[in-house]
């Protein structure tokens, strides 16, 4: 396989991965997955039952069932529980072998060997091999689909000399690569993709996978039923405690609120403001748990729009970074509940960030001069500026698209609206539905700004050339700048954390000065789950695992 110039992260949704301090939570069940097995049951198994059903809420179905091109976050939370990773980030934010039973890294980092488990099936009874790892990832090279598809592209050759052992050689030195295939790429079964025609636009209605829980059915809008398989190797018991999972879908984080104080529901995958999170935390039903955002809330711009507009202009990009009130949207929208960031690193990764990139302080004058001497002038006296010929000469009037059920988005585009009118530009909020929205930005490049935020990032190294590589599938912004490439492609393909260093300290210097989008906060994650009904539950890093990780759902009991 030839080389590329990008690796993209995710998402959905989903990050890569900024790493906040561990958590802090009363977790009822303490382990590692990788390790369980039939023999090695937990103290407390005894006082577990197996059966039941838990009703988890969330706020929007699935992308897909396809596990190859799904994209947001609830398709994760779907997707992960049928389909297996070579990997699993544990509590501790490390990642640990999972269907994968070890790797190796040669000395000069470029033969990187997995040994997988010998005791693991698709559910149609077939056995898991390294052929199945093998064509997976030549399915999603071969095709191009989504940012996955690039971790190959420093693939020089796979090896598969036995069933449970694949070889993978690299063209040049990649230290990101084990954690990434590993993390990253769910596995299929090759004897039933290898008919497909077509993988990306393949629905899978009806999944083979080999996870913990496998599809019973999915009525959109309403519900996603997941029933427990009969032997999972990761779970204490040998097995999933519970019978059924079904994940109901509610039209907002309010009504989904208002069901899980009924006992409509009893875990929320989708996370609960800080607003609401007093009414449970003063319920003994309840127990409330926290755990930091891998990733990072930001606002972005169309940088490759049809016709000439005010955010192709670094300038004016700088200016509304200018006039953001990063204060009010951590306590207003957040509640408090998170950080600052002012580049893609976030502070946690301390030895790569480079103090001296610092987003602007929330200034309106010194924004407002910014603008005027970039010139932007109202021409026409309507208190809206206009924008330099070469970006338009109109009105500076953009819609800025975000996702309608998300509260905290709600809140951080009033307070944009009211900060951009303040410069003299205009906002028109667009709250859309979460599935549009996703089709519109990453599909379509069908916008002006937008409010998103991306799920994990789990390799400093990589974030930049994952999301702004003119090349990168993530890069929905359209930004191209073969020097950033450079930068970022080095750092990528770096053959010592040192070197990867310097480039990243470097592209944060490009990244302040250019804007592409404006990183706002870094979110603590709320989640709650009623301790009366059920216990068993891990809470996992970011909203992409929290309480419905498959690790956190086969320990889940009915009391």
């Amino acid at each position: 396989m030839k080389r590329s110039n990008l690796l993209k992260a995710i998402i959905f949704t989903i990050f890569t991965l900024v790493l906040l301090a561990a958590c802090s939570t009363d977790n009822d069940v303490e382990n590692d997955p990788s390790n369980n097995n039939n023999n090695n049951n937990s103290n407390v198994s005894e006082e577990k039952e197996s059966g039941g059903e838990l009703i988890v809420g969330m706020t929007a179905d699935p992308d897909t069932l396809n596990p190859l091109v799904s994209n947001t976050t609830p398709g994760n939370w779907i997707n992960s529980a049928i389909y297996p990773h070579l990997m699993f980030m544990d509590t501790d934010y490390e990642k640990k072998p999972y269907l994968a039973e070890d790797y190796e890294v040669s000395d000069d980092g470029l033969v990187v060997t997995f040994t997988l488990r010998d005791d693991v099936k698709w559910q149609d009874g077939t056995p898991i091999t390294s052929e199945d790892v093998k064509f997976t990832g030549e399915i999603l090279h071969e095709h191009q689909l989504e940012w996955t598809a690039e971790i190959f592209d420093q693939v020089e050759s796979v090896e598969t000399p036995d069933d449970h052992t694949i070889v993978y050689t690299l063209q040049e030195p990649y230290p990101a690569f084990p954690g990434v295939l590993g993390y990253w790429v769910r596995i299929v079964p090759k004897h039933i993709w290898e008919d497909i025609d077509d993988p990306s636009s393949f629905s899978n209605d009806e999944p083979v996978g080999a996870g913990p829980f496998k599809l019973v059915s999915w009525e959109k809008g309403q519900h996603v039923e997941l029933e427990a398989v009969d032997e999972w190797f990761a779970a204490s018991e040998g097995k999933p405690l519970l019978d059924k999972v079904t994940f109901k879908i509610y039209p907002d984080i309010n009504t989904m609120i208002l069901a899980l104080q009924s006992g409509e529901i009893d875990v929320t995958a989708h996370d609960i403001p800080t607003s609401a999170i007093g009414e449970f935390e003063n319920d003994d039903r309840f127990e409330v748990v926290t755990t930091p955002s891998l990733g990072y809330a930001y606002y972005s711009f169309n940088l490759d729009p049809d016709e000439p507009s005010p955010t192709q202009d670094k300038n004016f990009r700088l200016a509304m970074a200018t006039a953001t009130d990063r204060d009010a949207i951590l306590e207003v929208a957040l509640e408090g509940a998170g950080i600052h960031i002012d580049t893609p690193i976030s502070s946690i990764y301390e030895e790569w960030v480079n103090p001296d990139a610092k987003a602007p302080e929330f200034n309106l004058e010194e924004a407002k001069r910014i603008l005027e001497s970039a010139g932007y002038e109202d021409t026409d006296g309507d208190g809206i500026l206009n924008a330099p010929e070469e970006f338009g000469g109109e009105n500076v009037e953009l819609d800025l698209m975000y996702d309608a059920a998300s509260s905290f988005h709600q809140k951080t585009a009033r307070i944009l609206e009211d900060n951009a009118k303040e410069i003299g530009v205009e906002l028109n909020l667009d709250p859309v539905e979460y599935n549009t929205l996703s089709t519109k930005i990453f599909n379509e490049q069908d916008f002006d700004m937008h409010i998103g935020k991306w799920g994990a990032f789990d390799e400093p190294a990589e974030t930049f050339n994952n999301l702004f590589n003119s090349k990168a599938a993530l890069n929905f912004m359209g930004l191209n700048d073969p020097d950033l490439d450079e930068i970022i492609e080095g750092a990528n393909y770096a053959s010592s954390e040192e070197e990867a260093k310097e480039l990243v300290l470097q592209a944060q210097e490009w990244f302040v000065e250019e804007f592409p989008v404006v990183p706002v906060y870094v979110q603590e994650f709320n989640f709650v789950y009623n301790k009366e009904k059920f216990g068993g539950f891990e809470v996992y890093p970011s909203d992409l695992q929290g309480l419905v990780d498959p690790n956190s759902l086969v320990e889940v009991y009915e009391k």
